[in-house]
């Protein structure tokens, strides 16, 4: 299934799972999780999309329900790690990037570390709207606030990132 995201009800759950799990993943990096709290968090997510499956299957908007489950678990599981003192996401971000992942460009290097320093409802309302291609109001569900203030997240993002570019490179904001 390449392309368009194929809803529960014409799937079954093999197929949903394929298809949404790397998504999941890729959501949870984006919010700051690694290592075992992202692998737990992604299992924990799947296995409560298996559970509620009946009910997913029927559900408007199941990657925003996805996604959210994803956060909640996140969230829940990174917390419970440092109550108990656990590590919680011991490889640090620069680490990640150089030694686990293949980095085609320096470009791409520094729109990473740019995304790193965007307050966090601003990276994550970007992140949904242009690695996921959500729109405003299915952004709004996964992060739970209005569509216009997921617009202004995005907007805001935009701004930012477009600020941090120009006095990089030695232009005027």
């Amino acid at each position: 299934m390449t392309g368009a995201n194929p809803h529960p009800s014409a799937t079954g759950y093999e197929t949903f799972f394929m298809h949404y799990e790397p998504r999941v993943r890729r959501y949870l990096f984006a919010r700051g999780a690694r290592n075992e709290v992202l692998e737990d968090a992604a299992q924990a997510t799947m296995e409560e999309a298996l559970r509620s499956w009946e009910r997913l299957r029927r559900h408007p908007k199941p990657q925003a329900w996805l996604l959210m489950v994803a956060a909640q678990r996140h969230a829940k599981i990174y917390a419970e790690r440092w109550r108990l003192g656990e590590p919680t996401d011991p490889a640090d971000f620069d680490s990640l990037l150089h030694d686990g992942f293949a980095i085609s460009c320096d470009e791409r290097l520094d729109l990473l570390r740019s995304l790193r320093e965007l307050p966090k409802q601003q990276r994550e309302a970007l992140v949904l709207r242009c690695l996921f291609d959500l729109p405003y109001e299915q952004i709004a569900d996964v992060m739970g606030i209005r569509p216009s203030s997921a617009r202004g997240h995005v907007s805001r993002a935009l701004s930012h990132l477009a600020q941090m570019y120009a006095e990089e490179e030695g232009g005027c904001t």
